[in-house]
């Protein structure tokens, strides 16, 4: 039998900025029909571990967290013939070696030691909390449940970090930290290393570290967000000040909401049915609720004139510039097209294919794929993407004609701005570095034109 109860929305704390008003929700009674024996409760799937969903969103994170150690140690990438992971076992065996008998420190800043690594440690822990549904309404407490939930966290933690500081796509196979390619260097960070003090970037730290400094800096922010945005969320209405003091808190379990689908400031434990501080009654609606006239969002193709910029060069060795090879130098203000694909795997992140060709003194063409991230506020939608690919450069106007084809990477950030329901003119810089063992050549590519929303 159904009931009908009048009720407010005043009865619902933090449950979006909406009007005050009564409306109908339709219960029904425990006890079933006559002649029907009582059923007992079904397992949900919600109940279980998003395997699926927390795996995606640690590939997104460790994509991410590469694509700022790459640029960085981009020498070293391509130190073997230009080709990254060239010799990947041999090396790799080497860098096992050399973590095995090296000592507590990396050789690397204390701050990236002590606070980067408990970072990225939070960061990983929340993914667990969030994708499983018996943590992640937990708040700070002295309880069996709570500290169980996040000793569960710090074990995900544990593996990620692991897999982050010696596994098969981690800093030893991607930077190639201690191998014989990659030598040792003094505290100062000089190379070679002439004292009896050498580093190689593997230690024991940041295996100790970031589980066991996650772990207090979860707590920390759990802390922090029980005992204090909590007490300023009963003390105001202004859902501004609320959101920014959450943001401020916890940092890091913002960023891991990003991952998850969320705004920075969304809490499990408070925002019922995923309706933010800011957002309308609307938020909270089903995917199957959605009118048909939306926007899809699923992806884009991307079709625009692109232009390469000036090209830099960069001794690898000395770090000086330097005069770019005739080829490289020729791989400057050239005019173009840029074509790519996005496709939709989390809600704020795609997988994205991208190419492009430049004419002019020389021809490079480039072949790039990654990730991007970006999400909707009104009629526009910034972006950043990090990609990794090839760029194949050409001179034909010579008597003999030549050619390089290297590794590259892609740092862009961009901004859509929607046309009508499909449409989008999309305008994106792109940084662009290859090179090879020797030298590192420098691109900003600029892009414009339309992108098609399916």
């Amino acid at each position: 039998m159904q009931k009908k109860i009048l009720t407010s929305r005043k009865s619902f704390p933090n449950a979006g900025a909406v009007p005050t008003e009564s409306f109908e929700v339709t219960t029904t009674d425990d006890k079933p029909p006559s002649g029907e024996a009582p059923t007992a409760p079904v397992s949900s799937q919600s109940d279980r571990f998003h395997w699926s969903q927390a795996l995606a969103e640690s590939f997104t994170f460790l994509i991410i967290e590469q694509g700022y150690v790459v640029k960085d140690d981009f020498h070293w990438v391509v130190s073997e013939n230009g080709i990254p992971f060239n010799h990947y076992w041999r090396d790799y065996m080497q860098s096992l070696t050399s973590w095995w008998h090296a000592g507590w420190s990396a050789g690397e800043s204390p701050l990236y030691n002590y606070v980067g690594h408990p970072i990225q440690g939070a960061m990983t822990g929340y993914i667990w909390v969030q994708n499983d549904p018996k943590s992640e309404k937990l708040e700070f407490s002295n309880t069996k449940a709570y500290w169980i939930s996040r000793l569960k966290a710090t074990a995900w933690n544990a593996v990620y970090s692991t897999q982050w500081s010696m596994g098969p796509l981690s800093e030893m196979t991607v930077e190639k930290y201690g191998t014989k390619d990659r030598p040792s260097w003094n505290a100062d960070g000089s190379y070679p290393c002439n004292t009896n003090k050498c580093y190689s970037g593997v230690g024991k730290v940041n295996i100790v570290m970031t589980p066991v400094g996650g772990l207090g800096w979860m707590v920390g922010e759990d802390w922090l967000d029980k005992n204090v945005a909590k007490r300023v969320e009963a003390r105001t209405d202004n859902h501004l000040l609320i959101d920014t003091v959450r943001c401020a808190l916890n940092p890091i379990r913002g960023g891991a909401n990003i991952l998850h689908g969320k705004v920075p400031w969304y809490r499990a434990s408070r925002d019922a049915q995923g309706i933010s501080l800011l957002s309308d009654q609307k938020s909270a609606v089903s995917t199957s609720q959605i009118p048909k006239s939306q926007a899809p969002s699923r992806g884009d193709v991307f079709l625009g004139y692109s232009y390469l910029g000036t090209a830099h060069c960069q001794n690898t060795y000395s770090g000086g510039k330097h005069v770019c090879n005739p080829l490289s130098a020729g791989a400057s203000d050239l005019s173009g097209w840029n074509l790519s694909f996005e496709k939709k795997y989390l809600r704020y992140f795609g997988a994205v294919a991208d190419f492009s060709g430049q004419y002019g003194g020389v021809s490079v063409s480039n072949f790039l794929f990654g990730l991007r991230g970006g999400a909707w506020i009104g009629s526009f939608r910034p972006f950043a993407q990090v990609l990794f690919g090839a760029v194949y450069t050409r001179n034909n106007g010579s008597a003999t004609s030549e050619s390089d084809t290297t590794f590259a990477e892609d740092l862009g950030v961009g901004v859509d701005f929607r046309l009508m329901r499909l449409l989008s003119w999309r305008v994106q810089s792109d940084y662009i570095k290859t090179g090879s063992a020797n030298y590192e050549r420098d691109n900003i590519r600029v892009s414009s034109g339309l992108a098609v929303r399916f």
